[in-house]
């Protein structure tokens, strides 16, 4: 690993780095002058005459890119004359792979370090002539920038200490971080389901269950993600225990292994025994189209439960901090376990969501374009140190 990677994934690095990034922004904030001009809200009337459109999402954490995907989905149903580019990051353009999209631009790290990279960057975002901008997500100040220097005629934001900036905003303030996609949409009179979005190649798809099939069998496995940011991770025994009770109980599972989770690799698998397996660290896309495969996946707030999500694969979600209920994953197979005990866990994983299909005939190539159903907020219990559960639907 090299040194500014190990730096920049150390948790004390990343605290330091948030207080350092707060503070910038109050700096910036009252640095910016104001606008006398007010915006108007949001509505159909915005999109009139727009044939072109920058969605705006440069973030580099998997879950905050899946959660803002789906709208180009209600672009795309909504409004197909329209042409969508997409600005995201380099880290996660592959999970924008089989979108409809007529270019993605890529913003890096190493654009701080390299800035006419940057500068390149903004003259091809220039020379496409947006209609509008849109900012997907609040209080990115990045964000904010990249939709003032992309050229745009118009720009969409949202409320805030920035809104005086742009030409419309949006009001919309979910209170649930799935329904942002969709409250968005919804301000532009488009149709959008209130969950992330990905799609799996039919290739994808078959290519993941010949290699789970080798594994176990015609019975689909539950999946276990074991990283976390932060505050938000689970001791590394309190996943062994967990895997030593899926082993007493005859259920079959997978541990799945992020690029931050390698050295868990050996722990992991001497706690494994014949019914589960650790898999080594896998492509975006591999990693994507195996977890498509999965009958349950156990993780705690991590960027494979909003991929999960996506899919529609039911998620065992094990939260630690109360700041992670807004982003539990609602749908009606979808369960929340709150600083749980491995044996709760065990218990919830032993229960079968939905009847498993066999690997052969699962095809998430179809879920190029799901129904568009809203599905309503968890109404969770107040917040407390006991570890309970409730469904998520």
């Amino acid at each position: 690993m090299y040194p500014f990677t190990y730096l920049r994934r150390h948790a004390a690095m990343r605290r330091l780095g948030r207080r350092l990034e707060r503070a910038l922004k109050a700096r910036i904030y009252r640095a910016l002058p104001k606008r006398s001009r007010s915006p108007r809200p949001a509505s159909p009337d915005t999109l009139a005459g727009v044939r072109h459109v920058l969605l705006v999402r440069p973030n580099f954490r998997i879950g905050n890119a899946v959660i803002g995907a789906r709208l180009i989905q209600a672009f795309a149903e909504g409004r197909p004359e329209i042409e969508i580019d997409y600005l995201g990051t380099d880290t996660t353009h592959e999970l924008f792979d089989g979108m409809p999209l007529a270019r993605y631009h890529a913003l890096s790290r190493s654009m701080l370090v390299r800035p006419w990279k940057l500068v390149r960057l903004l003259i091809r975002l220039r020379r496409r002539k947006y209609d509008l901008a849109v900012q997907i997500g609040e209080g990115s100040l990045t964000s904010w920038l990249l939709i003032q220097l992309c050229g745009a005629r118009q720009s969409l934001g949202q409320r805030g200490r920035l809104a005086a900036s742009h030409d419309w905003v949006s009001n919309a303030s979910p209170p649930h971080a799935h329904e942002l996609a969709s409250s968005l949409a919804a301000s532009l009179g488009l149709a959008c389901a209130s969950r992330p979005w990905l799609v799996v190649s039919e290739q994808e798809s078959r290519c993941a269950a010949a290699k789970l099939a080798s594994f176990a069998g015609q019975r689909a496995p539950i999946g276990i993600f074991v990283g976390g940011h932060l505050d938000k991770r689970l001791p590394l025994e309190f996943w062994q225990d967990l895997l030593r009770g899926l082993e007493r109980h005859r259920l079959p599972y997978l541990v799945l292994l992020g690029p931050e989770e390698t050295a868990l690799h050996t722990p992991l698998k001497s706690a494994c025994g014949e019914f589960g397996q650790v898999l080594p660290r896998m492509p975006l896309r591999g990693f994507l189209a195996v977890l498509a495969q999965l009958r349950r996946l156990i993780t705690p707030d991590t960027g494979p439960m909003h991929m999960a999500a996506a899919l529609e694969i039911p998620v065992l979600a094990l939260l630690q901090v109360e700041g992670s209920r807004k982003f539990a994953p609602k749908g009606p197979n979808d369960l929340v376990l709150f600083r749980p005990t491995p044996a709760e866990v065990i218990e919830q994983a032993s229960t079968v969501p939905s009847p498993g299909l066999p690997l052969a005939v699962r095809d998430h190539g179809s879920r190029l374009t799901p129904s568009l159903t809203r599905v309503e907020s968890a109404h969770p219990t107040g917040g407390n140190d006991t570890p309970h559960a409730y469904s998520a639907g």
